[in-house]
């Protein structure tokens, strides 16, 4: 047997930049990843002739694209959500429900979102998202640390 439904938390300008705050971690992670990605080509153009360990270092090159990938969404997603802290903080009438109403016209219109067809998604369903999105980002520097890892130990 479950519990009682959860309260839905209501979302306002103090929640929206704590979620900022946090997507705004993946900047670091991106940094990590880079250099990563730059140490696994050194590695290829230094060992164009050893090839053992040129697939993880391939491996590690592809993660760090997928990573850039990664990373521009999240601090795409970071800079949206601080500036909708800041109108729901100009406009006291504005609240986050109205934001994310207007964010969602405002990425449709630019081509970034399908318009939609039903119900807004929720605060809570769309941090699952970008949540997701900076936990997929972190575990692509994981894989890209235990390929560079792999190839060192068999270099």
């Amino acid at each position: 047997m479950s519990g009682p439904a959860p309260t839905p938390v209501a979302f306002g300008a103090f929640e929206l930049r704590a979620m900022a705050a946090l997507l705004t971690q993946g900047r670091s992670v991106c940094a990590a990843s880079l250099l990563l990605t730059a140490l696994a080509l050194l590695g290829l153009f230094e060992a164009a002739g050893i090839s053992g360990w040129r697939p993880a270092l391939w491996l590690t090159a592809a993660a760090g694209l997928v990573q850039l990938y990664c990373a521009v969404r999240v601090d795409f997603d970071a800079r949206l959500l601080q500036a909708l802290a800041a109108h729901i903080e100009a406009d006291a009438q504005a609240g986050a429900d109205g934001g994310a109403a207007r964010l969602d016209a405002a990425l449709a219109a630019l081509g970034l979102r399908k318009p939609a067809a039903g119900p807004a998604r929720s605060w809570p369903s769309r941090w699952r998202g970008a949540r997701g999105l900076l936990l997929k980002q972190a575990g692509l520097v994981i894989l890209q640390s235990a390929a560079i890892l792999a190839a060192l130990g068999s270099a």
